[in-house]
């Protein structure tokens, strides 16, 4: 067993890892990272450490030196070097830096040694899903010989586990809805597994138990929050996108408010106005363009016996998601007992936040690592469940 486990998902508006330590109890800790990765001169760095006053946590004060170049990672590339997130990207063009940073940043908050060993697990979008061998190449190299925050690493990479986006929730996501009720095998049903987030859209089908086809497309929430941003005036995405998802389709004018710009009442008024209206038409599109995709893009001569649907923006969206997907006669599966666990195991930074559905493809991928069921939770009739449930 190796020192550290980790599983990663490098998202595109928040990086988030689940890991443990040690060989025993595999107790499951989070690790939430902003996305901004950024090249910046070694200067830069140097000028930072010496003029930097307080003490942040590793992974709010991440720069990581791999080979001669220097990155500054996550909240401050964002806050320090004013990084954007570019979302037009590959994932795994900022995977390295990202994943180098919160592997230091766990070493420094456990008190690890330079050297130790380490087994990863990544996620990756389907499209980008031929790449995990030359991810597995350059991590391995980059983790041989590293700086973060200047201490220097060397870590072995005793193994690395990639699958595609939505494959953690495919592994320990399939739980019956009742505790009376018996799970069918996935080798004797075909299953869609639907994974929203906020760059990108991915669909898995697996028949038989075997992966047989997948699709990775560029309808995640922010197609729609850029429709917005088109709509309105001077309105910047990371307000937006709280403000909108805390009321998620009811806005009403005192949310809206929070969002104008305007210091003159009657213009303020208008903005407010134009502001609803925007939203309003931004998310009939993206609606529109979502379920087409998801109609093209099903297979449409073979049932589908069960959907496995997560993602923040599935969630957002699921009453819409739930009146389409049920013209295809299959059962839907809205990962609630997995998101349950992960309120259970983490608390409030999850609830308050309301960060399972985001966490729910990362949290299965963690204990596919440790190749171990679901923690037990106990059930509203007072009885205890557990979950043996292992799909790949």
């Amino acid at each position: 067993m190796a020192d550290v486990t980790i599983a990663a998902d490098f998202g595109a508006s928040l990086g988030r890892a689940i890991y443990s330590t040690g060989s025993g109890y595999c107790k499951p800790e989070l690790m939430l990272l902003d996305p901004q990765v950024v090249l910046v001169p070694a200067k830069s760095i140097s000028n930072y450490e010496k003029y930097k006053i307080g003490q942040a946590n590793p992974e709010d004060s991440a720069w990581v030196k791999s080979g001669e170049a220097h990155f500054a990672v996550g909240f401050l590339a964002k806050k320090n070097f004013h990084a954007v997130h570019c979302l037009e990207s590959l994932k795994v063009d900022s995977a390295i830096p990202q994943a180098l940073s919160i592997i230091g940043s766990v070493a420094q908050k456990k008190g690890l040694p330079s050297q130790f060993s380490l087994s990863l697990g990544i996620l990756l979008p389907w499209n980008e899903f031929r790449d995990r061998e030359k991810f597995a190449s350059q991590i391995s190299t980059a983790l041989s010989d590293y700086t973060f925050r200047g201490q220097q690493f060397s870590v072995q990479l005793e193994s690395l586990t990639a699958l595609p986006e939505g494959g953690g929730i495919f592994a320990r996501g399939r739980m019956p809805q009742q505790p009376t009720l018996k799970l069918l095998s996935p080798k004797e049903l075909t299953i869609a597994v639907i994974m929203l987030g906020y760059r990108n859209s991915s669909i898995l089908v697996i028949e038989k138990g075997e992966l047989t086809r997948g699709s990775t497309g560029d309808f995640g929430f922010a197609r729609m929050v850029q429709k917005i941003q088109t709509f309105t005036s001077g309105q910047k995405a990371d307000i937006l996108v709280p403000v909108i998802c805390s009321a998620r389709a009811k806005l009403g004018k005192r949310v809206l408010e929070t969002l104008a710009r305007s210091g003159r009442t009657e213009l303020r008024n208008q903005e407010v106005e134009e502001i609803a209206e925007a939203i309003a038409d931004a998310r009939a599109e993206y609606v529109a363009l979502l379920e087409n995709w998801l109609i093209q893009h099903l297979p449409s001569q073979t049932k589908i016996d069960e959907f496995i649907i997560s993602g923040g923006t599935a969630r957002y969206l699921k009453k819409e998601l739930s009146d389409l997907l049920k013209g295809f006669g299959g059962s839907l599966n809205w990962c609630t007992g997995l998101e349950e666990r992960i309120k259970k195991t983490f608390g409030d930074i999850v609830s308050n936040n309301s960060l399972e559905s985001r966490l729910a493809d990362v949290y299965g991928l963690f204990y596919k690592l440790h190749n171990r069921p679901l923690p037990r939770i106990r059930e509203t009739t007072g009885e205890s469940s557990d979950v043996n449930v292992r799909a790949i």
